[in-house]
């Protein structure tokens, strides 16, 4: 029988779980209608309701709650910013933790609700509708800085003159390594015209379009320019690809590749340890293999020696692998033939 202090031990977990569920849209709430952005400033819950044209009583039910799970201050009746507020407003990667709040709301959520049905064999729903492409990549941005020095630790991927970017999304990646390496030529391809757009917008602010061209298609079966390439990237999409496809895949990837060119495929794997539960990664890793797996048109997580033996099932000789993030839930996994220098043979 469950003594009275380990229920309340179990009911005070459960309680947090809750917290967690609710502070998300809350945030979210706080973000889109602008209640942060007042809030640096300190208001009363009236006059911050006054300001922006809202019914006071769901505002201060608003303010009440979120100075209740520490994401705001309270000083007399005025509330004002925490420092993980004002962090979520003002970090350089604001838009991609936004559209971070965006997804566990408009997407998490239904996804996890639709799970008992899904568990017992309902057709599962096509991932992509609405803005859930343009949100997910947005959220990859958030490591991309990282990334891109990252990607200097890649035997033979320090200083590339020709890009190739598989699937890249609005171009961020390409813009820029291109912005890094400024004799560098790129080329991208995208499957979705309106996103090709974008990423034919995001060279040109990085004023990089006389060397990179966008091309719309899918890189399995489109007819590919001439030319060769000592770097070519997967970056966050390799889920998008069946596993028993995957080796064809890359392997007529490599088959663009100059003599000792590279092959990296940037991917979140699922993980286990110290530092992956320390940054939250490793259950954040977990929750998104699951909404993977909840959407017929996608493939969960890939487990990096999986990667490996794909990589070398596509003739690539030597694999190796670099954490983009520290424990590595986030990793390049390489691989290269020919001619690579310090080279570190992977599992």
């Amino acid at each position: 029988m469950t003594s009275i202090f380990e229920a309340a031990r179990h009911g005070r977990a459960l309680a947090q779980a809750l917290d967690a569920f609710a502070v998300v849209p809350l945030l979210r709430t706080g973000m889109r209608l602008g209640l942060f952005e007042a809030l640096r400033t300190p208001l009363a819950a009236e006059a911050l309701a006054e300001r922006l044209g809202l019914a006071p009583d769901l505002v201060s039910a608003w303010a009440r709650n979120l100075h209740a799970q520490g994401w705001l201050g309270k000083k007399g009746d005025a509330y004002r910013l925490a420092p993980a507020t004002a962090w979520l407003l003002d970090a350089p990667e604001a838009a991609s933790l936004q559209a971070l709040l965006d997804h566990a709301v408009d997407t998490m959520a239904s996804s996890l609700g639709a799970l008992p049905d899904l568990l017992k064999g309902a057709e599962r729903p096509v991932f992509g509708r609405g803005d859930e492409a343009r949100r997910m990549a947005a959220i990859t941005r958030l490591v991309e800085p990282r990334a891109l020095r990252v990607l200097e630790q890649i035997p033979g991927a320090r200083h590339p003159q020709r890009v190739l970017d598989v699937g890249c999304g609005r171009g961020d990646y390409l813009a820029g390594l291109l912005e890094r390496y400024r004799d560098a030529m790129g080329l991208g391809i995208e499957i979705e015209p309106a996103v090709a757009e974008e990423a034919r917008r995001r060279l040109a602010e990085a004023d990089v379009t006389r060397r990179a061209e966008i091309l719309v298609g899918d890189f399995r079966t489109m007819e590919l320019p001439r030319g060769t390439f000592d770097l070519v990237l997967f970056n966050h999409n390799l889920h998008y690809f069946a596993p028993a496809e995957r080796a064809l895949l890359l392997r007529r990837a490599k088959s663009r590749l100059v003599d000792g060119g590279v092959l990296a495929v940037q991917t979140l794997v699922l993980t286990e340890g110290i530092l992956p539960s320390l940054f939250g990664l490793q259950a954040g890793a977990a929750l998104f293999d699951l909404l993977l797996r909840s959407h017929r048109n996608l493939h969960g997580l890939p487990e990096a020696a999986e990667v490996h033996q794909a990589l070398r099932d596509a003739g690539f000789d030597t694999t190796g692998e670099v954490a983009v993030v520290p424990g590595g839930a986030v990793r390049f996994i390489w691989g290269a033939s020919g001619r690579v220098a310090e080279a570190k043979p992977g599992p």
